[in-house]
């Protein structure tokens, strides 16, 4: 069983301030990812943070239940993404940003979020640019 540990999660001002302003976007609905060549001095591939905006879900219940089903899903379907970069030997830092404004169930949100990955995979070749 896969677990989500602190040091996978972003939680630098400095870090999350570069990947916002220099990172690259990739969207995928109701998902925007932007991502970001990191040094590398963590132990794990990825680093992530997760937002929903409050301007599009009003109540903070829904916006912690949000989150809360966007980090089981990265959770349960982080090993291909870790894989693929563990091939490359690159790691990223990634703002995964929720843009809908309704609030879904789990199994559709797992389900964008594995097409947002599999989208990134793909497209994720040396010089190769992604929109």
């Amino acid at each position: 069983m896969e677990k989500f540990r602190k040091s996978e999660r972003l939680c630098s001002r400095k870090s999350i301030g570069r990947l916002f302003s220099g990172g690259n976007i990739l969207f995928h609905y109701p998902f925007k990812m932007i991502w970001l060549e990191s040094a590398g001095e963590n132990p794990f591939p990825a680093r992530i943070v997760i937002g929903v905006s409050g301007k599009k879900i009003k109540r903070a219940v829904n916006r912690n239940r949000i989150k809360r089903l966007i980090r089981e899903s990265y959770r349960a379907s982080k090993g291909r993404l870790y894989e693929s970069l563990t091939l490359r030997n690159r790691h990223i830092d990634i703002a995964l940003l929720y843009v809908a404004d309704n609030v879904y169930d789990y199994d559709l949100i797992d389900m964008k979020l594995k097409e947002l990955f599999n989208k990134f995979i793909q497209n994720d070749e040396p010089g190769k640019e992604i929109l």
